[in-house]
């Protein structure tokens, strides 16, 4: 009897083996999945945060230089927009000088895309405490070069504004709007960040009389 007995217990030790094992697998699930849940919730977003702000400085600066380095070949008014007048002095015709304009976007689009990538390459400081996800000490910890961004798109449009400056005197503005798509990754996710910037390069006053057409129409398109 007392054999039979000892053979029962351990068999029945044995037998419960397993449900610990599984309980064991189950709580380091999820302890794996509350650990990536809460990296991605929280640690991501506000490193997000932090390279957006720095994505935006990068792609404005980028954006200014790459105009100015575009237009150092001395272009001005006259080589964007075609004016004919008339006997009185009135604009009867205005057009965009395509070729130049098609040139002077792909130039600027390229500049941007070069001047934005040196920046990117050389990282952006991120401090070290900004990976435990608490906001308090995100400024805290010793700074690092967080290199995980990259510049996947940019975009370049022309623009004008005509505003009335006296009789029969219309200053006519062009801008140039450039669009930078640039990703941001950590921790197997990515996102992207939108940047925009409005420059203005080149503007005259016009002396006559402008139709209306010109005057609500858009000379880029």
């Amino acid at each position: 009897m007392i054999e039979c007995t000892s053979e029962f217990i351990w068999y029945k030790k044995k037998r419960l083996k397993k449900p610990k094992k599984l309980i064991a697998f189950f709580l380091t699930f999820l302890i794996i999945i509350s650990i990536f849940v809460y990296y991605k919730t929280i640690v991501f977003n506000l490193i997000f945060d932090i390279c957006v702000n720095y994505a935006e400085k990068y792609s404005a600066q980028s954006v200014n230089d790459a105009v100015l380095i575009s237009l150092s070949d001395g272009t001005k008014y006259s080589d964007l927009i075609l004016i004919e007048k008339d006997s009185q002095g009135k604009v009867i015709l205005m057009s965009a000088n395509s070729i130049k304009v098609n040139l002077l976007s792909r130039e600027i689009v390229n500049n941007t895309l070069t001047l934005v990538e040196e920046k990117l390459q050389r990282g952006i400081p991120v401090p070290f405490m900004a990976f435990s996800g608490i906001g308090v000490l995100s400024g805290y910890g010793k700074t690092i070069n967080y290199r995980e961004l990259t510049i996947s798109k940019v975009e370049c449009e022309f623009d004008s504004q005509f505003t009335a400056v006296g009789i029969n005197q219309t200053l006519h503005s062009i801008y140039v709007n450039v669009v930078c798509t640039i990703n941001s990754k950590a921790f197997l996710i990515s996102k992207n960040t939108i940047c925009q910037s409005k420059v203005l390069i080149s503007e005259t006053v016009l002396i006559g009389e402008v139709p209306e057409i010109y005057l609500s129409g858009k000379l880029f398109t």
